[in-house]
């Protein structure tokens, strides 16, 4: 490979590199303003600014899919105007940037995890060892959608024609 080649490659890298550190910073502060679903939340700022917050390593049922309702609540009981931390911790797919969103001293994303309101989203979180533990609890527990004997994961739901 050329010495040009070279640079276009570790020019490359260095641009991936800096999108991913620059996601990971991304945070805000906020009162719980509006709940889309079971993992995605608007967040109210100081500044007024209305910010829409999806959760980093889940992936909570559909609508029309059993929980879903449960864990929409869930999520709105825990930050409904309530001060909210929202740190980002990577780019989705699409690119949006996905968050581990905190209220006091819990962690939102594990409580959904923990309650079996959601999956782990191994795609989003491939490293997440505590993610995979506390869904590992909660299917052996049968807690939640993990009570069901086949619950359909919400990617596979997302596939299929729900007329």
């Amino acid at each position: 490979m050329s010495a040009w080649a070279w640079r276009g490659v570790l020019a490359g890298l260095a641009l991936l590199l800096w999108g991913t550190l620059l996601a990971r910073g991304q945070s805000y502060v906020g009162k719980g303003h509006r709940v889309l679903d079971g993992d995605t939340i608007y967040l109210l700022r100081e500044t007024g600014q209305i910010v829409r917050v999806e959760l980093y390593g889940i992936d909570a049922p559909e609508r029309g899919q059993p929980f879903a309702d449960a864990a929409a609540r869930a999520v709105r009981r825990v930050v409904f105007r309530t001060d909210v931390r929202a740190r980002a911790e990577t780019d989705g797919p699409d690119g949006r940037s996905l968050f581990v969103v905190r209220v006091d001293d819990r962690v939102l994303n594990e409580h959904l995890l923990r309650r079996g309101l959601a999956w782990w989203d191994r795609r989003q979180a491939p490293h997440a060892d505590r993610y995979r533990r506390l869904e590992q609890r909660a299917r052996a527990n049968e807690r939640g959608l993990w009570a069901q004997p086949d619950p359909v994961p919400p990617w596979t739901w997302r596939g299929r024609d729900h007329r």
